[in-house]
């Protein structure tokens, strides 16, 4: 095991900060405990230009487009693809072929305007409370959130990369990313944090759930986790006055 390298294939494969490279299903599963850690390095750039001299609405938008740019839109391609293949009611094969079809959806399109809207709104929240660890902590936890859910749904591994991505969650994956993520979560009051872990609660096990009922899991599962944890992680903000 060597963290830097597993480190390295995260970094390149969830983000576009990483050197182009290609990896092995193998490191692939192996990067998976450095998700958090990924996550923290985002976090960071989140943080650090939540200090512009901006408005928050005007620097909100700013963090939200910086986000889907240092990610590739990555997750939010998942998080649009379960909405059109969990709105549209079907179930089994066409599921699958809904969630794989490069085309967006009306129930896609409903949820990247849902998400995005929410994780803009309390972005913006974030920085008219100078709430920059909030910020730093989201991405860590959506990530830690994923590898909770590939922990979960790791009998439900799909053929394709999510599959790499369920297999790598072991224990001792989970182990590194909690320890990550309770890190970042050290910069938090505990007022927060418990929140946030608990409101994750229904959106992993709503997907669980989805999983079960078309008994597999793949990557854009992960990806909707990744998203639903970063908009958690914030939300605890909207109820402080």
């Amino acid at each position: 095991m060597n963290p830097l390298h597993d480190f390295l294939v995260a970094l390149t494969f969830l983000t576009r900060l990483g050197r182009a490279r290609i990896s092995s299903n193998e490191e692939i599963s192996r990067s998976m405990g450095m998700y958090p850690l990924v996550g923290g390095l985002i976090g960071l750039v989140l943080a650090l230009a939540s200090l512009l001299p901006l408005t928050p609405w005007v620097l909100a938008w700013i963090l939200t487009g910086l986000n889907i740019w240092v990610t590739r839109g990555l997750h939010w391609d998942g998080w649009a693809d379960l909405w059109d293949g969990w709105g549209s009611g079907a179930t089994g094969e066409r599921f699958w072929a809904i969630v794989k079809d490069s085309r967006s959806g009306a129930f896609g399109v409903m949820g990247l305007v849902l998400g995005l809207g929410a994780q803009t709104a309390l972005f913006e929240r974030a920085v008219a409370l100078g709430a920059w660890n909030a910020l730093l902590f989201a991405p860590v936890f959506g990530r830690l959130c994923c590898l909770v859910l590939a922990r979960a749904g790791r009998t439900f591994a799909r053929p394709g990369l999510g599959q790499n991505a369920l297999l790598g969650a072991t224990p001792t994956a989970l182990a590194v990313g909690g320890l990550t993520a309770a890190t970042a979560a050290l910069t938090l009051p505990a007022g927060h944090v418990l929140p946030a872990a608990i409101i994750s609660i229904a959106p992993l096990a709503g997907l669980l759930s989805l999983a079960r009922r078309e008994g597999a899991m793949n990557g854009d599962f992960l990806g909707a986790a990744i998203i639903a944890g970063e908009i958690c992680a914030i939300l605890p903000l909207a109820f402080h006055f």
